[in-house]
C-alpha cells in the first residue's frame, strides 16, 4: 500500500501536480493603476472615502494596503499588468482589446470587469485655420495620449478613414505625438510650439476651450451611435482566480464610488481637487461633471465598433468572435 502511495507520489511530482491541495491567502495589498483627469473620478473618491478597504473587511479579508498609481497611458499600463506590477488598470477601448488579444489562453489573461464612465472626447486646435481633418500640413504636430494604440489615436484613425477612405485610415498617424494631458495642455495654452492640436479629455479638453484660440475640430460621439465606453477596469483571470474575495470587494467599492459620483457632484469635485491636486476651480470641475454627454456608470459600451474596426485594417491580428469574450461575466451581468 506504501508503495503503491509513493509510486503516485512520484509520478505527481514528475509532472508539477501538487501533493496535496494548497492554501492560499488572498493578497492583502491591492495596487491599482489609472490615468490623469476626471474620467477616472471613482478611484480619487475610492482613496478618500476608504471604500475598498470598508469592502475588504466586511468580506473577511482584514486590513488590506491599497497602491495607488498614475500612469500617462493605456500601453504603459499594460505593461505593469502583464508584469504583474499592477493589479487593476483603467483601459481605453483599444487597450483592451490589445492586451486581450495579446494573452488570450495564458495564465494571465487579461478581461474587463467593469465599465467606469462614458466621456466624449475631443480633438481641439489652437490654429485657425484648421477646420477638419483635411487641413492639417505637414509641419503640424498632434498630442495625444500615445500614438497609434490609445483611443484617441484609435478614433482619430476612424474619422480619417470616414474623411479620406478606408485605405487611408492612418493618413495622420506621421503628426501624432505621444504627450501627457497635462503637458498637452499646457503646450495648446503656452507660447509657439509644434504641438497646434491635441485629442484628450476632460478636464483637459474643458480646460482648453476656455482659451478663446482653441477650437473643436471634431468630437468622438460624430462617429459612434451608441454611448462609447471610455475606460474599462481590467485585471488578469489569474488575479481574479487567486483572491476572489478582493476581487469582488473592489468591484463592490468602485460601484459605490459610483453611486456616491452620481448623487453628490459638488463632493465628489471637491475630493477629486484634493486628492489630485487639479488646479481647476471647483466651479467648472462641477459644470464639466454635469455634462449630460459624461456619465459615470459600471456599463460598458462601443466595444464592437473598435474591434470591427481594428481587424478591418489589420491593427487587430486576432480579433474576438464575440467582443463580449474579452470581458468576464460580472461585467456584462451590470450592462443587463
Amino acid at each position: 500500500m506504501f508503495r503503491k502511495i509513493a509510486a503516485v507520489a512520484v509520478l505527481m511530482a514528475a509532472f508539477g501536480l501538487p501533493l496535496a491541495p494548497q492554501a492560499h491567502a488572498e493578497a492583502n495589498t491591492l495596487r491599482l493603476a489609472q490615468q490623469f483627469g476626471l474620467g477616472y473620478m471613482q478611484f480619487p473618491v475610492m482613496k478618500d472615502q476608504k471604500f475598498i478597504e470598508k469592502h475588504a473587511k466586511a468580506a473577511g479579508l482584514g486590513d488590506i494596503s491599497i497602491e495607488w498609481a498614475t500612469f500617462r497611458s493605456s500601453d504603459v499600463m499594460n505593461d505593469a499588468l502583464i508584469s504583474g506590477s499592477v493589479d487593476f488598470v483603467c483601459l481605453g477601448i483599444p487597450g483592451i482589446i490589445t492586451i486581450w488579444s495579446k494573452t488570450k489562453g495564458t495564465a494571465i489573461e487579461v478581461k474587463g470587469a467593469s465599465g467606469l464612465n462614458v466621456s466624449p472626447l475631443m480633438l481641439l486646435s489652437r490654429d485657425p485655420a484648421i477646420k477638419s481633418l483635411a487641413d492639417f500640413k505637414e509641419q503640424h504636430r498632434i498630442a495625444l495620449p500615445a500614438i497609434k494604440v490609445s483611443m484617441q489615436a484609435i478614433i482619430l484613425q476612424m474619422a480619417a478613414a470616414k474623411a479620406f477612405g478606408e485605405a487611408k485610415y492612418n493618413a495622420l498617424d506621421h503628426l501624432t505625438v505621444s504627450m501627457a494631458h497635462p503637458d498637452a495642455t499646457a503646450a495648446m495654452l503656452g507660447g509657439k510650439s509644434e504641438i497646434v492640436a491635441n485629442f484628450s479629455s476632460s478636464p483637459f479638453q474643458y480646460r482648453q476651450l476656455k482659451n478663446p484660440n482653441v477650437h473643436r475640430v471634431m468630437t468622438s460621439t460624430e462617429l459612434f451611435s451608441e454611448p462609447l465606453s471610455f475606460n474599462v477596469i481590467s485585471t488578469t483571470s489569474k488575479f481574479r482566480s487567486e483572491n476572489p474575495k478582493l476581487y469582488a470587494a473592489f468591484l463592490s467599492a468602485l460601484k459605490e464610488a459610483t453611486d456616491f459620483i452620481n448623487a453628490d457632484k459638488k463632493r465628489a469635485a471637491e475630493i477629486y481637487l484634493r486628492v489630485t491636486g487639479d488646479k481647476t476651480p471647483l466651479d467648472e470641475t462641477v459644470e464639466i461633471l454635469n455634462d449630460p454627454a459624461i456619465q459615470y456608470t459600471t456599463n460598458v459600451g462601443g466595444i464592437d465598433a473598435f474591434v470591427t474596426f481594428m481587424a478591418k485594417v489589420g491593427t487587430l491580428k486576432n480579433p474576438p468572435k464575440d467582443w463580449r469574450d474579452m470581458f468576464f461575466p460580472e461585467a456584462l451581468a451590470a450592462a443587463k
